[in-house]
């Protein structure tokens, strides 16, 4: 009965690993597959698409147009006009003049049918021309935008994935503490059973590794929280299982001094570009607003058919055509100041957002100093952590064996243990600080 409930356990088992999905990602995949996945981005590809619209919405007002038309009309009742007797009076010897007053008369026919074709285009209108290439400049800046999206969420998966190998490693160090603490237990029981030691220093021991264990079951929770919170940010199922392949130790990669010390290129940031970009729009904006004092020029071709019949489909009256050529010049005379407030506005705007590139500028040199400063910091605490590890690992040794030896005590162990697990973790939250350090210098930097 025992073998028959493992065998099902196993089959359980191994049809759920088959319904699940495991992916390996580094850090550089996990960023690809997000900026992939992410709703975000997709949301900005849309917005590239849609002004990829508006400039073909915009350049159509400029292209030539073409469009048919058949109208057709019966008269139930042919239209009566009133004509003066006198109308077509001729003046003749002996014949009397028409009585006065009018006589009604029926023109036209019952059955009009036309059909035509116009053709019209615009011929010159200046701020159709700027606003056409204010059309695209904002298509490029709409692209710049989700540049900068990719970029945003590139540097929030970083985080993402820092959190869960920092979790891992903690993870890691801790179980290596768990084997050594327990081939500690284990002697130390020996040691007890032979008399050489106390009940007490077992005890003391089993205590220490149990909150070790505990510790371990609660890093395994955060772990799987962590992992959640990256799937998350990648847009991945939550439901599927992912395995990080890159380590905390090997991602970090030492900038070089010119990051550290160099100049800084306001022009390698997104937000610089963007902005320059719609400062660059609203000045096309001023421009195309005072094209409007120019005139402008249409022109358009009518042809027409004609066809007038009491009997629409027998009769000797053919189709009569119509052609017509026109062109409409406007002349701006006085529009009420309106364009010279609209000017006025829009050149307020630049001298607005050109206020908002030098807070920009400000605002990017604060962050690469305070980025680079808190990079040196992390560095400087990370070479003492690693002082202090070998350290603690040292006095641990050394109080093992003194332990061992019989002139050291349990409760020295006890201690120089704690003090290397305390000192393991405050390393790797050094090492944490030093990768989210560079994550953060890299973005100030525009890299």
């Amino acid at each position: 009965m025992k073998t028959l409930t493992s065998l099902l356990g196993a089959l359980l088992l191994a049809a759920a690993a088959q319904g699940q999905t495991v992916e390996r990602f580094s850090m550089s995949e996990a960023i690809g597959y997000a900026q992939a996945k992410s709703n975000q981005v997709r949301s900005a590809q849309l917005d590239i698409d849609r002004a990829k619209a508006d400039v073909q919405e915009y350049t159509a007002i400029g292209i030539p147009k073409v469009n048919g038309s058949v109208e057709y009309n019966y008269f139930i009742d042919i239209p009566v006009q009133l004509i003066p007797n006198d109308a077509f009076a001729v003046d003749i010897p002996g014949v009397p003049p028409p009585e006065p007053g009018f006589s009604e008369v029926q023109f036209g026919t019952r059955h009009n049918l036309t059909a035509s074709i116009t053709a019209s285009t615009l011929v010159l209108d200046g701020s159709y021309f700027v606003g056409l290439k204010a059309s695209n400049g904002l298509l490029n800046m709409t692209r710049r935008q989700a540049d900068l999206t990719a970029y945003d969420i590139k540097y929030t998966i970083v985080q993402a994935y820092l959190q869960v190998l920092l979790a891992e490693e903690n993870k890691a160090v801790l179980q290596r503490n768990i084997n050594n603490l327990a081939t500690i237990k284990a002697e130390t029981e020996e040691f007890y059973n032979n008399g050489m030691v106390e009940r007490l220093d077992v005890d003391r021991l089993e205590l220490s590794l149990s909150n070790l264990q505990v510790e371990f079951e609660a890093l395994e929770r955060q772990t799987n929280l962590a992992k959640n919170a990256l799937k998350f940010q990648m847009n991945y199922p939550l439901e599927d299982s992912i395995v990080l392949t890159d380590r905390l130790d090997n991602i970090l990669v030492v900038p070089d001094q010119e990051d550290l010390s160099g100049d800084i290129f306001y022009d390698r940031r997104i937000e610089t570009d963007v902005l320059n970009q719609s400062i660059a729009l609203n000045e096309l904006n001023v421009k195309r607003y005072h094209m409007g004092y120019l005139p402008n020029l249409s022109a358009f071709l009518t042809h027409q058919q004609v066809l007038q019949r009491d009997d629409l489909f027998n009769g000797p009256q053919p189709f009569f055509p119509t052609t017509i050529f026109g062109a409409t010049l406007n002349v701006p005379i006085f529009d009420g100041l309106d364009k010279a407030a609209k000017i006025k506005k829009a050149r307020l705007d630049v001298a607005k957002l050109r206020l908002q590139l030098d807070d920009l500028k400000r605002g990017i040199q604060l962050e690469v100093v305070n980025a680079r400063s808190i990079y040196v910091n992390a560095l400087k605490r990370l070479e003492s952590q690693n002082k202090n590890v070998s350290l603690a690992e040292r006095i641990l040794e050394t109080t093992r064996i003194k332990y061992r030896e019989g002139v050291g005590s349990s409760v020295e162990m006890t201690q120089a243990e704690q003090e290397l697990y305390r000192t393991q973790g405050n390393r790797l939250n050094a090492l944490y600080d030093l990768a989210l350090a560079k994550a953060a210098l890299d973005k100030a930097l525009g890299k």
